[in-house]
């Protein structure tokens, strides 16, 4: 177990649930999360665990699920009043007695719960065409990370939903505690608080499953171009940059990322947005588990060409020419200023505390900043001549 004891007026439980992503357990572990928060075998109904909730001085229970590389992360995290704001001594133990219930008291879960998660993801697949950023987001991941396990959707596909039986999550839910690696973070006021009989439901679950990160190489520029009804383009353009959290360039490819479309006064923002008014929104996004960063932007009809063009040439003059000092400085700042506001984040601490330790990463945050302090312009330049341009893809108005 992790504790962290920060200052904050309310205290976090959260357990984490890591295994190999598998495209075959999905939707399993996808949906989970929401039928284990929604019911108990002693809590019936959505309603009747709002109430309970409720009447623990407003708790919350978040769970959901994410990739990390070659990994599946399960969380739930469990959010109380300190019991000593509220002097409230039975507090802590009700909190954990449900927390208890909501990850092991599920002999069977709720038909109605799951039938609604069930329809409602359904109606979100059927209905993705309609939300054109989301859709274009997922055209753009199967196409850029087509063969790679990114490609398979999260919540499994239409085609594993609809096939799936309550049985199946059921029977999936049973035997998952038993291959799986469990961390577990307490954060707040925990100093005097026992947490033992948690943990001890985990206690020989101590697997370990490696923390891959790799993505393919580069490949001949994809270049797909879709239309559909609406009066805009949205473009995705993905770049490979082989640079991975643990790499020595890692903090140089955050910096490259900031100055290139991570902040206001990035240079895609700027130019392309500020300066010459080609697109409505732009940004970069720097994925350190997959090596690579994505430029997205929603364009006006009549500047798709331009706009692309300059795009591209923008992130070529960039590696060619390199960054300014000033840039650096500035973005340094920029990033310095994020990690230290994250400190008054406690979901961010919390979160934070598992990453480093599964990843047996203890560096402090003075020592990150310190790290980051000697980031040199030559290794920004150096990380920047690795981005290669791998696909693109445009979702633009002209079918009706």
């Amino acid at each position: 177990m992790i504790r962290l004891q920060n200052d904050f007026k309310t205290i976090q439980i959260a357990i984490y649930f890591v295994d190999l992503d598998n495209k075959k357990e999905a939707v399993h572990r996808f949906l989970l999360p929401r039928l284990m928060t929604s019911s108990t075998d002693q809590i019936k109904s959505r309603l009747e665990m709002s109430q309970t909730m409720e009447n623990l001085y407003g708790a919350y229970i978040k769970g959901r699920t994410e990739r990390m590389g070659n990994l599946s992360v399960m969380s739930f995290v469990m959010t109380i009043v300190d019991p000593k704001i509220v002097k409230d001594e039975t507090l802590f133990e009700q909190a954990l007695s449900l927390f208890e219930d909501v990850l092991f008291s599920h002999n069977s879960f709720n038909q109605d719960v799951f039938d609604d998660e069930k329809r409602m993801l359904i109606e979100q697949w059927e209905t993705l065409k309609d939300k054109k950023r989301s859709y274009a987001r997922e055209r753009f991941t199967r196409l850029f990370f087509e063969g790679d396990a990114y490609e398979y959707p999260l919540s499994g596909t239409l085609k594993d939903i609809k096939k799936l039986k309550m049985s199946d999550v059921e029977d999936y839910y049973h035997h998952m505690m038993d291959k799986q690696r469990v961390y577990m973070v307490v954060n707040g006021h925990t100093k005097d608080l026992d947490f033992s009989r948690l943990e001890n439901h985990f206690k020989d679950q101590n697997k370990d499953y490696p923390l891959i990160t790799s993505f393919r190489g580069v490949r001949e520029l994809k270049f797909v171009v879709e239309e559909t009804d609406m009066k805009q383009a949205i473009v995705n353009m993905g770049y490979v940059i082989p640079v991975y959290r643990h790499d020595s360039l890692y903090d140089a490819a955050v910096i490259l990322d900031i100055i290139l479309g991570g902040y206001p006064e990035s240079r895609l923002f700027k130019q392309i947005r500020e300066e010459e008014g080609l697109c409505y929104d732009i940004s970069s996004n720097y994925d350190y588990y997959k090596g690579v960063s994505v430029i997205s932007s929603g364009i006006d009809l009549s500047k798709i060409d331009h706009a692309l063009d300059r795009m591209k040439n923008l992130v070529e003059v960039l590696k060619k020419d390199g960054i300014t000092d000033t840039e650096l400085l500035h973005a340094k700042a920029y990033y310095i200023h994020q990690l230290k506001s994250s400190l008054d984040s406690q979901s961010t601490l919390t979160k934070r505390a598992f990453v480093r330790e599964m990843l047996h990463y203890h560096e402090s945050i003075e020592d990150k900043i310190e790290k980051i302090e000697h980031v040199t312009v030559t290794d920004v330049n150096k990380a920047a001549s690795l981005l290669k341009l791998d696909t693109i893809y445009v979702l633009k108005g002209g079918a009706k």
